[in-house]
């Protein structure tokens, strides 16, 4: 029995120690996003993160009563790890980055020290591949401050969720780090970060303008070399090769008539020849949410399908202009076609290399007010 006991004992012993490493949550500091800058010589890092009054969301509350505050941290050093060893000494409580879901870079960082930056993102175990990268023309600190509506924490701004925004309002794409950088090394196409900025007096609360991050744009990036900053407005064309464009909001006849899309298909056709030319095929369905004027369907239909035409041609001229394949359409040789030609005749692309813009969108539901 005594030997029983024993082992009885023992065993409880192990058991009791297996949590004698864990450390107590609330000992620690949990990093959300990262900054990286670069300026006269050295990286600034800036650190943001959330307490536990941020990340819960009280059932059947439409906000927390009082603004939860944001902790904002920042260090200069020759290289990435030394201004985030210099946060690290100085931190009160252990910095924890496993639950980092964003990155944000300057544009000092994309146009030049881009390589450095996916170094140490690639190097650090804790740092996830599956997060939201943005770049910014503002200051980070800013960006990194952005309020959201009525008092909810940072995490639901688009900087850390932009997932709803993309299904209830597409206008261009947010990808994960992991798929823009997927691009970083390939022979064709652009990678294309997402630009965040403030804007203020947007909208109010309780009379006072509140601080909101916002899309401006996007950095490119094609074949290892920046090739600039391209305003929302220049890639508007790219919403219609997506496939996370769950609806899209489209004003037509000088505002009079709203039309809603609903995930729009898109196809590119090689055409062969010395080099490769293409067809652009977009296809989708649509609702009619306004119409002022009472106008007909095959009237509005026409004007949609020629608004999308206009979209599309607006990104493939931008493209012209700063030498990059906006729309990434040279992927499609590459990738199946490789064989056709080389790899320096298909990036030899220009708007007049698309040939067709064909679109074809059907209007299933005119509008029905309610009875």
């Amino acid at each position: 029995m005594r030997y029983i006991f024993l082992s009885i004992l023992s065993c409880l012993l192990l058991i009791a120690t297996g949590c004698t490493g864990a450390k107590e949550i609330q000992n620690e500091t949990y990093i959300t996003a990262i900054g990286f800058d670069y300026s006269k010589g050295q990286y600034t890092v800036y650190l943001q993160a959330l307490n536990f009054s941020n990340i819960a969301k009280l059932e059947g509350s439409s906000g927390l009563q009082q603004a939860a505050p944001i902790l904002i941290g920042h260090a200069t050093g020759k290289s990435i790890q030394a201004a985030i060893s210099k946060l690290e000494q100085h931190a009160t409580l252990p910095l924890y980055y496993g639950h980092v879901n964003t990155f944000v870079l300057s544009k000092n960082v994309i146009e030049k020290h881009l390589p450095t930056v996916v170094e140490y993102i690639g190097q650090n175990s804790y740092l996830r591949y599956n997060c939201w990268l943005y770049g910014t023309n503002g200051d980070i600190k800013k960006v990194l401050l952005a309020e959201s509506f009525f008092n909810y924490p940072s995490i639901y701004t688009v900087l850390h969720s932009p997932s709803p925004l993309l299904k209830e309002n597409y206008s261009m794409p947010i990808e994960k780090y992991n798929r823009i950088i997927s691009k970083y090394n390939q022979s064709v196409g652009t990678l294309i970060i997402p630009s965040i900025d403030i804007k203020k007096k947007i909208f109010l609360q309780d009379e006072k303008p509140i601080n909101i991050a916002a899309l401006t744009g996007g950095f490119v990036v094609a074949q290892h070399q920046y090739k600039g900053w391209v305003k929302k407005h220049d890639l508007i064309g790219l919403k219609w090769f997506s496939e996370k464009a769950g609806r899209i909001p489209i004003s037509l006849f000088k505002e009079q008539v709203s039309v809603q899309i609903i995930k729009p298909k898109s196809s590119i056709k090689v055409i062969s020849g010395p080099q490769p030319a293409y067809d652009i095929i977009v296809k989708a369905n649509a609702y009619i949410n306004q119409n002022v004027e009472n106008l007909s369907v095959s009237t509005i239909e026409k004007e949609l399908a020629q608004k999308v035409r206009n979209e599309i041609q607006l990104t493939l001229e931008k493209s012209d202009q700063i030498n990059a394949d906006l729309l990434n359409i040279t992927e499609i040789p590459y990738r199946y076609h490789h064989k056709k030609w080389d790899i320096n005749v298909i990036n030899n692309i220009n708007k007049t290399s698309v040939k067709h813009i064909n679109v074809d969108i059907k209007i299933q539901q005119n509008i029905h007010y309610k009875r």
